[in-house]
């Protein structure tokens, strides 16, 4: 297989694989893209503009500049809610990330809709920010939590997920891409038969933007977040929507500026959707980022591009199932990522001497300790992609493999 030159143009777009830069420590292969993605060129430059040229705080003074400031901000949430698909850009609530977003949406419904005895259902294969934010809230408000099963493949087991629903479940959190194993999770068939039970559905898309696209209005959860910089953006910012409908019956979870209309001694009076549940200045320079990457995934993610992901990702499993000291967790239904282990090496070992020969990948239990605990207790390591990786980085991460195992030998 070799790299296209239309993915070498794409690549282009990104200064971290400018090799100007000699000051940093080797990069050979970046293959770390399911726990942060590179940051395309027009959202740098949008921060740098922002804070040169724009920086102002928004829905707050009247003068010329913050009210433009506001107007383009405002315009980004639109931009997204019309990318994902959703009713209104009211359902786009800002967050720090797609943990603060998880804690978002089950702190409003613990305090608005659930009462002790309620249940929650979430799934093995969660990330921390799902699994120990019910873990933790069930224990505060007397929930019961539910944990589904996954099938050989390390997908939901319907059947099993089907079991465990009954009048009592009020709510469903799970992935649609894992994060430890690049699984996709069966969403689309399971929310159907939730949405017909009438259960409140949170989705965590933070693997999933990258690589597939979103339609909220046919997938028809109630909540779906994830986080910017898992798609070119920078950290420190999230997307959490939500239906409006909840939005509008849910209580605030933090308190402030900006989430109030009126405040009296006594009593405080909220703000409209959605800056209800937007307390305190918001990371305005990473909004205005995420809205030039959003421009350019619209411009430059073509079919081609995605194609070329779906391919380079199946040639990462072919040369991996070819090694026979590789057990890769999961072969079937893979997003952007492979997750396997080799015979006779510690995860965390084999990832330090990766390191030194310039390999960034990730190792140990991917912030999924249940899952891990139960199909590989020492850890795996997880090679992530993304469209701007290289096959040339996947051949030599694969000749890197082979001289651990030369070493073994």
């Amino acid at each position: 297989m070799k790299t296209p030159d239309y993915i070498v143009h794409f690549r282009e777009n990104f200064p971290f694989f400018d090799e100007v830069d000699k000051t940093r420590p080797i990069n050979q292969a970046y293959l770390d893209n399911a726990a942060t993605t590179h940051i395309c060129q027009s959202a740098l430059s949008a921060i740098n503009h922002y804070y040169q040229y724009q920086h102002a705080n928004v829905h707050r003074s009247s003068h010329q500049l913050a009210l433009g400031t506001s107007h383009q901000f405002e315009n980004i949430r639109k931009q997204c809610a019309q990318w994902l698909n959703a009713n209104s850009e009211k359902e786009i609530i800002w967050t720090k990330g797609a943990t603060e977003a998880a804690n978002l949406i089950a702190h409003c419904l613990a305090q608005s809709h659930l009462k002790a005895g309620d249940e929650i259902i979430i799934s093995l294969t969660e990330h921390h920010a799902n699994f120990v934010t019910w873990q933790q809230i069930a224990k505060q408000h007397g929930l019961i939590l539910k944990i589904a099963k996954l099938d050989a493949n390390l997908q939901i087991n319907f059947d099993v997920l089907d079991e465990l629903v009954n009048e009592k479940t009020k709510v469903v959190a799970l992935c649609h891409v894992a994060n430890a194993t690049g699984v996709t999770q069966p969403i689309e068939p399971i929310l159907k038969k939730l949405k017909k039970a009438d259960i409140f559905t949170i989705i965590d898309g933070s693997q999933a933007v990258n690589h597939i696209n979103i339609n909220l209005q046919a997938l028809n959860c109630d909540c779906y977040f994830f986080s910017a910089h898992k798609m070119f953006a920078g950290t420190g910012l999230g997307v959490c929507y939500v239906k409006e409908s909840w939005l509008e019956q849910l209580h605030p979870y933090q308190f402030g500026g900006e989430m109030v209309k009126r405040v009296k001694q006594d009593t405080t009076e909220f703000n409209q959707l959605p800056y209800k549940f937007e307390a305190g200045t918001p990371n305005i320079a990473g909004v205005f980022a995420f809205g030039q990457t959003l421009s350019f995934i619209q411009n430059e993610m073509t079919d081609d591009i995605r194609a070329y992901e779906t391919q380079l990702l199946d040639y990462l499993l072919s040369q991996l199932q070819q090694r026979h000291n590789i057990k890769i967790l999961a072969t079937q239904h893979l997003q952007g990522a492979v997750s396997f282990i080799i015979t006779d090496w510690h995860s965390a070992d084999a990832a330090e001497i990766l390191s030194q020969l310039g390999v960034a990948l990730r190792a140990g239990s991917h912030c999924a300790m249940p899952l891990m605990d139960s199909i590989s207790p020492k850890g795996s390591l997880r090679v992530s992609i993304a469209a701007y990786t290289l096959v040339e980085e996947i051949d030599y991460f694969l000749a890197c493999l082979d001289q651990l195992s030369d070493f073994i030998e």
